[in-house]
């Protein structure tokens, strides 16, 4: 018999991050044309889930956050209907601070780098 590499919970939360985007891109909000899944992280009982995702324009994140809040029955019904799994999973949003922290990192560096070659 060949066993799998991936888990039960990797092959759902690779699933999951699928599903959400799907179900993002087929919303009729247009907050949710702003937004990326970024990650998935799944608990090991599979019964929560917090999916990260990033804005393409920070100053509508307050709105895409209150998008999430209101579409959030929505979202996990749909998924339960998608994954047909015995409990729905409880759906936890988190902005994904990763992009705007690896900018920051960016720019520090191009400013000693610049500073070096000013010397």
């Amino acid at each position: 018999m060949k066993t799998s590499s991936f888990s039960r919970a990797d092959r759902i939360k690779s699933l999951l991050h699928r599903e959400l985007a799907k179900i993002l891109s087929s919303m009729k909000d247009p907050r949710a044309a702003n937004v990326t899944i970024t990650e998935v992280k799944i608990s090991t009982d599979l019964r929560d889930a917090t999916v990260y995702y990033s804005v393409y324009d920070k100053n509508s994140l307050e709105q895409v956050k209150q998008m999430f809040e209101s579409a959030k029955g929505y979202i996990r019904s749909e998924i339960a209907k998608k994954l047909g799994m015995r409990h729905a999973i409880q759906l936890h949003f988190v902005y994904d601070k990763f992009l705007e922290q690896a900018t920051n990192v960016l720019f520090i560096l191009d400013k000693i780098k610049d500073e070096e070659n000013k010397s």
